[in-house]
């Protein structure tokens, strides 16, 4: 019987990306943009918390070293945070899903299906707006959850 968030004995991994989101194919870097790009396009997440690229009607599963996202750099304004991704896209930093874990903030992205890991140029660049009160770590008001397992 197979348990949750494991894969059937018989498929394998046929991606892994590294905690910093270098992509690997049967071993190999993958350094082509349009295939990177490709395969943020179509991942895909299930629900045993599974990731996978969908290739037409076949699932290729990846294996991630950390998070599937990575942010890059960090847009600081009076009235929100723009994360710039490593897919090339940007979005709004929901607050209430940043979280450190470790000393390494973590926040959801792409309406909340994945997470993504602040590289440590981001990290400057938010650490910058970041309050301490009495009661712990705040940005804009919001209070962060620092986890350390």
């Amino acid at each position: 019987m197979e348990s949750k968030n494991t894969l059937p004995l018989n498929i394998k991994y046929r991606f892994f990306v590294d905690k910093f989101c270098n992509w690997f194919q049967d071993g190999k870097p993958i350094t082509h943009k349009g295939i990177y790009s490709y395969n943020y396009k179509f991942l895909k997440i299930d629900e045993d918390r599974n990731f996978y690229v969908q290739e037409g009607k076949s699932k290729a599963f990846v294996k991630f070293e950390d998070k599937p996202f990575l942010v890059q750099s960090v847009d600081i304004s009076r009235k929100n945070i723009i994360l710039r991704l490593n897919d090339s896209s940007a979005e709004n930093l929901d607050l209430k899903t940043l979280y450190f874990l470790n000393n390494v903030p973590y926040c959801t992205v792409k309406n909340k299906k994945f997470e993504a890991r602040f590289s440590r140029p981001a990290l400057f660049q938010i650490s910058e707006i970041i309050e301490e009160r009495n009661e712990g770590f705040f940005i804009m008001n919001e209070q962060i959850k620092l986890l350390n397992h």
